[in-house]
């Protein structure tokens, strides 16, 4: 139906704007900033926490929690974490993973890692995948490196969400050295 069809849309728009950016904020600067241009667009900042914020958003009439984690010393923003609402059936789950996954493939081609499998004892159709994901034994992950300095990656969590992450491949590197200088310094 055409409310579908325009929530698809809003998505895909949402997320296609460039790899380092989502829903038109960039994955850099700092976090005042993001969190302003977040707020303009309706989000709501729920917390902060250490090394970041959590706010809470619609993306295409789909309710969001947004994590945004910044750098420890220069405080530079090198991910944004998105989860989509809890489900509480497999197919509703694999439904959702499906759609994004088949966003990011049409956008930035083949996934450089892709798993989609059930670990021992579980399997497709036994009745038990939403037991299985609770405990980590539903593994669906498509992850695209290098892509525009980025790194992209969808998941299904354990807490029976979709999981998606951009991570800015210069900040990342930068956090690394941040911590390394600040254990450095302690020990």
């Amino acid at each position: 139906n055409m409310k579908q069809i325009l929530t698809v849309l809003a998505l895909i728009f949402s997320f296609t704007v460039n790899a380092q950016v989502f829903d038109g904020v960039s994955v850099s600067g700092d976090l005042a900033t993001a969190v302003s241009k977040f707020k303009v667009k309706g989000y709501k900042l729920r917390k902060y926490i250490e090394n970041g914020v959590i706010m809470d958003g619609k993306v295409g009439n789909r309710n969001i929690e947004l994590f945004i984690f910044v750098t420890p010393k220069s405080k530079k923003i090198y991910k944004f974490t998105l989860y989509f609402e809890e489900q509480t059936s497999w197919s509703s789950l694999k439904g959702d993973y499906d759609k994004y996954y088949e966003i990011f493939k049409e956008k930035y081609g083949k996934p450089d890692e892709d798993y989609s499998f059930f670990s021992n004892p579980y399997e497709a159709g036994d009745g038990y995948e939403m037991t299985a994901v609770k405990l980590e034994k539903a593994i669906f992950s498509a992850y695209w490196f290098k892509r525009e300095n980025a790194t992209i990656a969808i998941s299904i969590s354990k807490y029976k969400q979709v999981e998606i992450t951009y991570e800015n491949d210069t900040n990342m590197n930068l956090k690394k050295k941040e911590i390394s200088v600040i254990e450095n310094s302690i020990f």
